[in-house]
């Protein structure tokens, strides 16, 4: 579990390196709702609360897919009032989860995060 816990953090680390700035948070979520990884440009995000929230967030979607007999997803996007976006992507049986800045390049950030999330399954 630490060898998959320091490739997760150097995994979001990396994202939002390369993410041109569009990236202000990123996380890596277990699907049970722990935190693993955080990396933020701002100290008010609480990893605890988000990765909580995030679980919960993906069960329900889980469960509304699962009853409409389809077959799961692969990608999460919120767009917020602030136009900032919460992204969710699943990877390795963990939640990638991104908080963008306001009017982020979308197309941008969606090609990165399939590339480091892809090439790494």
């Amino acid at each position: 579990m630490m060898a998959e816990a320091r490739l997760l953090a150097g995994l979001i680390k990396v994202i939002k390196a390369n993410s041109r700035g569009w990236i202000e948070a990123v996380e890596a979520v277990s699907e049970d709702g722990m935190p693993i990884a955080h990396e933020s440009d701002e100290e008010r995000f609480n990893p605890e609360y988000i990765a909580a929230a995030v679980a919960a967030i993906c069960g329900a979607i889980t469960a509304v897919i699962e009853l409409m007999n389809a077959r799961g997803y692969k990608r999460l996007s919120i767009q917020l009032e602030d136009k900032r976006y919460i992204l969710v992507r699943e990877y390795r049986k963990h939640y990638i989860v991104c908080l963008t800045k306001p009017n982020p390049n979308l197309g941008f950030i969606d090609i990165l995060m399939e590339a480091y999330l892809a090439e790494q399954e």
